[in-house]
């Protein structure tokens, strides 16, 4: 084997074990981005988000854990509203720990004592849409991590940075899941607007994975106050 020969042997071994470098990194990184995304989180107890829904209206959603609640095993989520400095209603969503569904329902106004219970068919029939709205701790399946979606990063306005997934619904919404988030959501953007450049429309303000207290206690929540409304589904 002549000199040149040998060289060019050696340049065509050097650009193989690059390019087999290139595709191990390559690899690594996809499997990596794989595991970014796995669905909702678990939280704890006391785990915690704030959304913002335009400039000024707030969402804290706190994560109460799991009780007996009706006589079925559930986990609860306290939803703290507070709109445009005006009244802040309070709300419980107690959900089936197994099947997801909604077991009870009860609200307040913040400093008022009285606790009703909210009736789960009377909301769906006034908003169709109602069970898609309430915060979740287990993966939607149009947020199944075998679904279609891109990546991106996101950081709060308090300096966190979580890792997203990027999903695009059948309304041309673009909605960010977290796994490191309580209830996942982190950003909505609308892209059906003129320009087509994504209003934000909703947005993680700040969360925590421990610390948050329910604002309407469990024997509140048990004694619910029964409201009458005109059976509307005649």
């Amino acid at each position: 084997m002549n000199k040149k020969t040998y060289k060019n042997l050696i340049i065509l071994s050097i650009g193989l074990a690059l390019v087999l470098i290139l595709m191990i990194v390559l690899f690594a990184r996809n499997r990596g981005n794989q595991n970014i995304y796995t669905g909702f989180l678990k939280p704890k107890e006391g785990a915690w988000s704030e959304i913002m829904n335009g400039a000024e209206d707030i969402q804290r959603l706190a994560y109460l854990g799991e009780k007996i609640v009706d006589n079925t095993p559930a986990y609860g989520v306290e939803i703290e509203s507070i709109i445009s400095g005006n009244k802040t209603t309070i709300t419980q969503v107690w959900r089936d720990k197994t099947s997801n569904e909604v077991v009870k329902i009860v609200s307040k106004l913040e400093g008022e004592n009285e606790v009703i219970c909210i009736g789960h068919s009377l909301m769906n029939i006034l908003i169709p849409s109602f069970d898609s709205s309430l915060p979740s701790i287990i993966t939607p399946e149009k947020y199944n991590p075998n679904n279609k979606y891109t990546y991106s990063t996101f950081t709060t306005n308090t300096g966190k940075t979580v890792q997203a997934a990027k999903f695009v619904d059948e309304n041309n919404m673009e909605i960010w899941i977290s796994s490191e988030v309580p209830f996942g959501i982190v950003k909505v953007l609308d892209f059906n607007n003129e320009a087509g450049n994504g209003e934000i429309i909703a947005y993680l303000k700040n969360f925590g994975l421990s610390g948050a207290k329910p604002k309407i206690s469990e024997l509140e929540m048990l004694n619910c106050k029964k409201m009458n409304f005109p059976n509307l589904a005649k």
